[in-house]
């Protein structure tokens, strides 16, 4: 045998032993994928199936399924809201990164979904397209949320000492202490007033905030309910898990991307998966 024929040889030695590193009779061979994922990435051991409760609605309050918007792609959901001061900034950011690596970004769809519809109506497409313009977001109505949340085994509270703080502050008619406002609540519009003068300024960003607040103005008290939206309700914080959940093209839940989420590992972890999982 010539060397050229050797190294051909070689060459099918090793391939063969790579499609049985993940395939056994035809079928991958989920313990190794499994092995070849981790710690990015946790596999189930069967793709769950839960598409009847991936109703949701989009920026329109018109009802969306999830195959609406994934399209026959993969689809990586994450939880949060767009208010949220820390976390869902960096976690998306790091959805960005990945998606940027991955080799077959193309076939994933990234998709923000709001635990805070009261106030992200409106907002979803434009918070989640902030980090990647193919980004998507959407949320569900209150009830239907909690019944998606607990059936993916998402967990988000609104924070109860901030709901009993709110409610003491109404009460004595202060909305001005700087706990109240901060960077993080730039979406959230409301009007100041000046107690001497009865002038009225629609508030837009914190910058404006505090300048007004240097001026004497307060929070001026709000007796419209906009679904139930008040001045006790319009700052709040909400906690919540930092979920990233992998679903296959027939929207069966197949893997969560798991801590510390380095968007290196992830990007090849869910790579792999969307390679052998087709």
């Amino acid at each position: 045998m010539n060397k050229t024929a050797q190294i051909a040889l070689l060459l099918l030695v090793i391939i063969a032993s790579i499609a049985t590193y993940f395939y056994v009779g035809g079928k991958p061979n989920m313990q190794e994928l499994k092995n070849s994922v981790a710690p990015a990435a946790s596999l189930y051991p069967e793709a769950k199936s839960v598409s009847e409760k991936l109703n949701f609605i989009n920026d329109g309050s018109i009802e969306t399924h999830l195959s609406e918007v994934s399209q026959g792609k993969w689809a990586l959901l994450y939880f949060g809201y767009t208010s949220c001061p820390d976390v869902c900034p960096i976690d998306l950011s790091k959805i960005s990164l990945t998606y940027q690596m991955m080799k077959n970004q193309e076939k994933l769809q990234v998709v923000f979904i709001s635990v805070d519809p009261m106030r992200d109506i409106g907002k979803l497409d434009q918070f989640a397209g902030a980090f990647n313009s193919t980004f998507l977001g959407l949320t569900a109505h209150q009830d239907e949320l909690m019944t998606i949340s607990r059936s993916l085994g998402v967990y988000h509270e609104v924070v109860e000492s901030q709901k009993l703080a709110l409610e003491d502050h109404s009460s004595h008619g202060d909305h001005a202490s700087d706990s109240e406002v901060s960077e993080g609540d730039e979406f959230t519009a409301h009007e100041m007033i000046n107690t001497e003068s009865g002038d009225v300024q629609k508030v837009e960003d914190h910058a404006k905030h505090m300048k007004l607040k240097e001026l004497g103005y307060v929070h001026k008290a709000n007796d419209v309910d906009n679904e139930n939206r008040t001045t006790k309700t319009a700052h709040y914080d909400i906690d919540h898990t930092s979920s990233y959940l992998l679903f296959n093209p027939e929207l069966k839940l197949t893997a969560l991307l798991t801590s510390p989420h380095e968007p290196v590992a992830m990007a090849k972890a869910i790579d792999i998966i969307i390679k052998n999982l087709r």
